[in-house]
């Protein structure tokens, strides 16, 4: 295994267990949706910082990690894990 090889398999194991730990952690917050969406605006706020023209490519690559964390934020918000209503007290 090259060293770049050896780099992306690092990355998108780090990547997976990234995306496992915050969908654990937005299916427990009050408002999975929005949790998400903080989440979201800080990470992208943090490239605000660094003007570069990389910058766009990394600011894709965030918009596509927590593509996955919306959809399943939003479908928990709907329905609870047993499949029924999840209004909360709502």
């Amino acid at each position: 295994m090259s060293e770049l090889d050896a780099i992306l398999a690092r990355l998108t194991a780090l990547e997976t267990v990234t995306r496992q730990l915050m969908t654990h952690l937005a299916v427990r917050a009050d408002d999975p949706p929005r949790w998400v969406a903080t989440r979201k605006t800080l990470a992208l706020a943090a490239l605000d910082a660094h003007p570069d023209p990389t910058v766009d490519r990394v600011r894709d690559a965030i918009d596509g990690f927590f593509d996955h964390l919306e959809t399943v934020a939003a479908a928990y918000a709907q329905t609870g894990v047993d499949g029924t209503s999840n209004n909360r007290g709502r």
